[in-house]
Formats: C-alpha cells, structure tokens, sequence
C-alpha cells in the first residue's frame, strides 16, 4: 500500500514537473511575444514620433511660406468662415478675422463701389485683386489678396499721357493756327491806340487781353514742342531787362522789382523758353499777392548751378495742392489753363535743371535752377 501511495505521488511530481516545464516554455514564449510587440510599439511611436516633427516642420515652412507671399492670404472652410490667415492679412484687415465669415469681412473692408475689373477697393482708397482658389477634392478655398494700387496708378498715368500726347499734336495745330490772326489783331489794336484817350484805354485793355492769349498759346507750343533746348549764352542783366520790358505794362512799378545782381552771371540755353518760364512764375506770383503785393526777380550762383528766382508776399501755396502744382491742366485760377507751371518744369528738364519751392505763410520762392557753365565774370 505504501509503495502504492509512493508511486502515485512520483507521478504527481513527474506531471507537475511536466507542467512547470511547459509552463515555462510558454512564458518563455509569451516573453519574447511581448518583447518584440514591445519593440514593434517603440518603432511604431518613433515612427509617428518623426512623422509629427516633420508634419511641424512642414506646418512652420508653410507658415513662413504664407508670409513671405506677397499679399493678404485666407483659408476659408467650405461654410466660408476663416479658419487661417497670414502676417499680411492681420495687417492689412482689421481684427477679427478667425471665425467669421469672408463675406462679412468682405463688406466691413472694402468700399461697396469695386472695379469693373473685379478689383476690391479698401476704404483708405487702396485697391485689391482677389485670386480665389479652391482646394479641390476638399471643402474650402485660398483667398489672396494682391495690393494692384501702384499698378492702377500707373496704367491710369499712362493712359492720361497717351490722351495729353493726342491732345498736345492737337494743340500744336491749333495753336499755329491762332497766332496768326492774333498777331494781325495786335496790330490792328496798335492803330486803335492813337485815337482818343477813351479809345487808348480800351486799345490797351484789348491788347492785354490779346497779350495774354498770346502766352496762352505759346505756353501750349512749348509745351507741345518739348521746350526744346539751344547752345546760346546770354547775360542774366540782359534776360532780366527784356522780362522787365514785357511785364512793365501790365504791372506796378511798386509790384515788380529786379533784384541788383551782386556779380555779372551768364546763362546757357533757350533764351525764349527761359524768358517765358520766368513770365510765367512771375503772372502766376502777381496773382498770388494781388495788386498790392510784391514780386521781385532775382539771380543768384549756388554751388555749380544759376537760380533765377521769383519771390512774391503772397498767402503761400497748401501742402496739397503744392505735389499737384506741376501737373499739365491742372489749376485753381478759374481763367487759367494749367500749362504755365507745366511749361516751367518742361523749360527746366530740356537743360538738365530743376524747379525749387519755398512756401509759407508769407510768400512763395520759385527757383528755376540751370547748370552753370564755365566760370562767371
């Protein structure tokens, strides 16, 4: 019995022993099991690990990409609404703008009177294009807005030079055609003059009248003919003395003086063109300052250019209307036709010179200033 029980208790043992042991084969296995799900779950999160870096290396370049557009982007989600923007939009477009719908933006930005080109315009007067731009198989779209401002300007200004272009070869026509019979008038006026003294103030008044057409349309043919320039040298004394001469009749003696030149100073170039550019400054000085003010002509040598200028006591020209004072037709005398000033900086261009303003509040200093040539006596 004793035997028995000792056999039975063998076997126990040897099929414990048998278990252990496939019980220890199978964690052994489980073990391994685990330590290459382990290193498959390390590769795995290194690999998301990298591909989440590169998705932020990619989202930064993309950011600066946007940035360095040159325009206001806005990407807008298939509802419309503004879901990313770049630097220049948040400049560009007053906050808010994540969040809300373009088309509202759309209305609180831009002036409800566009282009007929499609061009949006700010309500600071600065014009947009918009490029939209789908995302395709995705809902949503890219909004870029492009400053055309400068743009505008600039085909605006050449379609305003090809109209003064056509204009100026009519003008140039039209004012060859006019001077002859204002010519015959003068001297038709001339002989009306002698008659009584009634009839001498109105001849004179006539031929003011008709002396000022005839600026009118030589302002127009130089303008037209480019103020084209000559190689001839003449004394300043001598310029001033035949302006002097075609201003007398039609001004004081206590409106205009000459200034007395401190040394004699010589003058290359377009005698005629430069002579009716300084008329010119000095009618448009006379009805700065009125009949009671004063308009003196003056020269002087600065550096290696001869200013000759024109000063008048007048109330000064406005900051906004001094950037525009140059441009052809453009005036603020009711009688005038906006060529005087435009005639002086064309006179100033063909010699390579330049126009010079002093402004304030108690008179104006045109300076027509031209090259010095050689040395002055």
């Amino acid at each position: 019995m004793a035997a028995t029980n000792t056999e039975i208790l063998r076997q126990s043992f040897d099929l414990f022993n048998r278990q252990s042991c496939l019980l220890d084969a199978s964690y052994a296995e489980l073990q391994d099991k685990v330590d290459l799900l382990t290193q498959e779950l390390k590769l795995s999160q290194l690999a998301r690990h990298r591909e989440f870096v590169e998705k932020e290396r990619l989202g930064i370049r993309m950011t600066c990409a946007l940035d360095a557009v040159p325009g206001a982007v806005l990407v807008l989600d298939g509802g419309g609404i503004i879901r990313e923007k770049n630097t220049q939009a948040s400049e560009l477009l007053n906050q808010p703008l994540l969040g809300c719908a373009w088309s509202e933006i759309a209305k609180r930005e831009f002036s409800p009177a566009g282009a007929a080109d499609g061009d949006l315009r700010l309500r600071d007067g600065r014009w947009f294009n918009l490029s939209r731009q789908p995302f395709g198989s995705e809902p949503g779209e890219l909004l870029l807005l492009a400053d055309v401002t400068e743009s505008r300007r600039m085909a605006e200004l050449l379609q305003r030079r090809e109209r003064l272009s056509s204009m100026g070869e009519m003008t140039a026509t039209l004012a060859h055609q006019i001077r002859t019979p204002l010519t015959s008038a003068l001297l038709y006026v001339g002989q009306f003059g002698k008659g009584t003294q009634d009839e001498t103030v109105l001849a004179g008044k006539v031929s003011d009248r008709l002396l000022e057409l005839v600026r009118m349309v030589d302002d127009m043919l130089c303008y037209a003919g480019g103020a084209r320039r000559s190689g001839e040298s003449f004394s300043v004394d001598e310029l001033f003395q035949e302006i002097l001469d075609s201003v007398k009749p039609c001004m004081d003696s206590g409106v205009f003086s000459v200034a007395t030149l401190r040394k004699a100073l010589t003058v290359e170039g377009n005698r005629d063109a430069i002579r009716g550019a300084l008329i010119n400054l000095i009618d448009n000085a006379q009805q700065a300052c009125g009949d009671t003010g004063r308009v003196e002509l003056g020269a002087e040598e600065v550096n290696d250019s001869i200013c000759l200028t024109v000063s008048d006591n007048g109330h000064g020209i406005a900051a906004d209307i001094k950037e525009r004072l140059f441009e052809p037709f453009f005036t603020t005398r009711p009688q005038g036709t906006g060529l005087g000033l435009a005639v002086v900086r064309a006179v100033a261009d063909a010699h390579d010179g330049e126009i010079l303003i002093d402004s304030g509040a108690h008179g104006s200093t045109f300076a027509l200033c031209l090259p010095s040539k050689g040395e002055q006596v």
